[in-house]
């Protein structure tokens, strides 16, 4: 069983469970004054938008490791348990029953709201992730990309669905639409926190990952472009990220936001401490400690959403 919870990447499955739940919850309802599973999506409702995410999310993950069976014998030695704890042939059968039923969980949803075309966003969702594992991870910098967008998509994913949810209602709609301009601001400001952190932790983890990659001839920017190259990248990322994070920060105190404003000051301070691990990181120690450091960022910034329920 644990050795099942880690090939899923049980953590990574509750980060995404926090996320969405903390973007209704505390970002969402608060800010439309709405009632929460009455007024806009129901319980049922919510509940399968985030199984049919994690569903698709551990297909992810788990036939990613059957493309990296090779490497993970240099980049982490021990940890991939596909052939070691389970056969290939039980990992392809996981992978297509967590995708399909996550793609058909998606689709009835859609149905349920009355959109069913928004089924696509599953599949495509899907798609991407075994392009990634196929191709697209050793493609210098898509990969990356690839992954930092569907960070950012289950985000995204909660205000539409609830947003198409309050269409049904139109009573209510009508009331709450003056805050929707609100709300899309902080869903985008989340959004691009969490593309932002999700691709810096990319590019690192490529810089972790270089000897294996390199052995077995996996073209990321690393390998093809060299560890001096992906640093400047990482870096860009970092100091664009902060100066997004300064900018934010700013538009809190002027919405007089004090709270999130005063929370705001410790993600400048984790970007500021990034920044400057990178640039003397040397090692594949230095860039683990980095990836562990970003993951610990990004948790907090996620967080920080529970304070807007208390500025409203």
């Amino acid at each position: 069983m644990l050795s099942f919870l880690n090939l899923i990447r049980w953590p990574n499955l509750l980060i995404i469970i926090l996320s969405m739940s903390l973007l209704l919850f505390f970002i969402i309802v608060p800010g439309l004054g709405i009632n929460v599973f009455t007024d806009g999506l129901s319980f049922g409702e919510f509940v399968l938008l985030i199984v049919s995410t994690l569903l698709i999310a551990i297909g992810g993950y788990i036939i990613n490791d059957i493309a990296d069976i090779n490497t993970d014998t240099i980049n982490k030695p021990g940890v991939n348990s596909i052939e070691s704890t389970f056969s290939i042939e039980f990992a392809n059968t996981a992978y297509w029953l967590t995708t399909v039923i996550g793609v058909l969980l998606g689709v009835l949803l859609s149905y349920m709201i009355n959109q069913i075309n928004f089924g696509l966003i599953f599949l495509f969702s899907a798609g991407l992730l075994w392009f990634y594992s196929q191709k697209y991870q050793c493609q210098p910098l898509v990969g990356n990309i690839v992954i930092a967008f569907l960070s950012a998509l289950s985000f995204g994913l909660v205000w539409l669905y609830e947003f198409y949810a309050l269409t049904n209602n139109p009573e209510v709609f009508v009331t709450v639409q003056s805050q929707f301009p609100l709300i899309n601001r902080l869903v985008t400001i989340y959004m691009g926190f969490a593309f932002m952190v999700s691709l810096l932790r990319e590019v690192i983890k490529d810089m972790e990952d270089y000897k294996g990659d390199n052995r077995f001839g996996c073209r990321t920017f690393t390998v093809k472009y060299g560890i001096s190259a992906s640093k400047i990248v990482a870096l860009f990322v970092a100091y664009i990220s902060l100066l997004a994070s300064l900018y934010i920060q700013y538009g809190f105190f002027n919405s007089d936001y004090k709270l999130l404003f005063g929370a705001f000051f410790l993600i400048d301070i984790l970007f500021i401490l990034i920044i400057s691990l990178l640039h003397r990181a040397s090692s594949k120690f230095n860039y683990t400690k980095l990836s562990l450091l970003i993951k610990i960022l990004m948790i907090y910034g996620i967080l920080s959403m529970v304070l807007f329920y208390f500025e409203r």
